[in-house]
């Protein structure tokens, strides 16, 4: 009959063996139902901003309410930067911050060939910036592209060949 000693010491090493000291860190994942919406965002300068991938960098779109004293909701004005690289990302995204300091919300758009590695990095890169938070909330968006072309149709087998 074997100790609880010995025991140990054959464990052990089998346990250190098979775990990983590495920390894997996760981004919580909140997927509406196909009957939800996205709840509201709150009121401010800024009604809708969004950020999609364009072949020379990063187009960023703004929707930013009118300072009218007669503006109501809706009343905006449709602003569009393109940006280079993530860097003066998130220096024009620190403005926008700065114009709504409440707002939480970003939406992304990758290209439909943006590999995942380059995603994850935009998105961490919104989300926080050299001067501190930007926009925790992302939400990313499918690109509308062009509609799949269907393959020619074969030949049936019953008669079409000579």
């Amino acid at each position: 009959m074997m100790s609880v000693a010995a025991m140990m010491v054959l464990l052990l090493p089998a346990l250190l063996m098979a775990t990983s000291a590495q920390k894997l860190t996760g981004l919580g994942l909140s997927v509406p139902g196909p009957s939800e919406q996205l709840p509201p965002e709150p009121t401010g300068a800024i009604e809708r901003l969004s950020v999609s991938r364009q072949p020379a960098g990063y187009l960023i779109s703004a929707e930013v309410r009118s300072t009218d004293v007669l503006a109501s909701v809706g009343d905006t004005e449709r602003k569009e930067l393109l940006v280079s690289s993530l860097t003066d990302l998130q220096i024009q995204l620190a403005v926008f911050k700065g114009l709504d300091s409440k707002r939480e919300r970003i939406t992304l758009v990758p290209s439909a060939d943006t590999p995942t590695e380059e995603v994850v990095r935009w998105m961490d890169a919104v989300r926080r910036g050299p001067e501190g938070e930007l926009f925790p909330r992302v939400i990313l968006e499918t690109a509308v592209s062009a509609p799949i072309a269907r393959p020619a149709e074969l030949p049936s087998a019953e008669g079409d060949a000579p």
